[in-house]
């Protein structure tokens, strides 16, 4: 091997090239490494009177099929028909930045009113309380731990515009008084995952 001032500048910089090119790649795929961790998150503000905790079990979902989680979900307000509260939810595949459509009224970003999706879509809601708890309002102030929630998912998302397969974000907020001044976000919860056809 040549001493490196006996090397030509122009292989050098070829070399210093490669490497820098070779810790970008690096770089690049560790921060997406970090993007893609998958997970259960309480995205609500500090004091929140609606929290969620556990962990998503089936990280990487079929489509069509079920993605598991242990949700524990603690309530201190009481949801009835006349506190009118909503759920908005926003999914998203990371990749392109693609929200999915409302897929069949209440899957992927849809706003729907929490105690009528309980009686509209018991399918999708229902699951994700214990089977002991009427699903319906009123639902009282409690802490409801499910060890085995889950989330269908149907063949509508077989559809979707660049297929199914990816990493997805659904953000997933309870509100009160929304679109007016007084809107509050009363929780939230933050779901990674990835999904795949089969």
């Amino acid at each position: 091997m040549l001493p490196v001032f006996l090397i030509p500048s122009n292989l050098l910089f070829l070399k210093m090239k490669f490497l820098i090119v070779a810790a970008t790649l690096l770089v690049a795929s560790a921060s997406a490494n970090v993007l893609r961790a998958k997970g259960l998150i309480d995205c609500g503000p500090g004091g929140a009177p609606i929290s969620f905790a556990g962990e998503l079990i089936t990280q990487t979902a079929p489509v069509v099929g079920r993605m598991f989680m242990d949700l524990t979900t603690t309530t201190l307000v009481d949801a009835t028909v006349e506190a009118n509260l909503q759920v908005r939810k926003v999914t998203t595949r990371i990749a392109d930045n693609y929200e999915v459509p409302c897929l069949n009224g209440i899957s992927g970003t849809c706003t729907v009113e929490f105690c009528s999706a309980l009686t509209t879509y018991p399918d999708a809601v229902c699951t994700l309380f214990p089977a002991d708890v009427p699903c319906s309002c009123p639902l009282a102030a409690a802490v409801y731990a499910n060890p085995s929630a889950y989330i269908t998912f149907t063949s509508e998302w077989l559809a979707i515009e660049g297929g199914v397969n990816g990493d997805y974000i659904t953000r997933t907020e309870i509100v009160s008084n929304l679109g007016t001044p007084e809107e509050t976000i009363l929780g939230c919860l933050l779901l990674e995952y990835a999904l795949v056809a089969v």
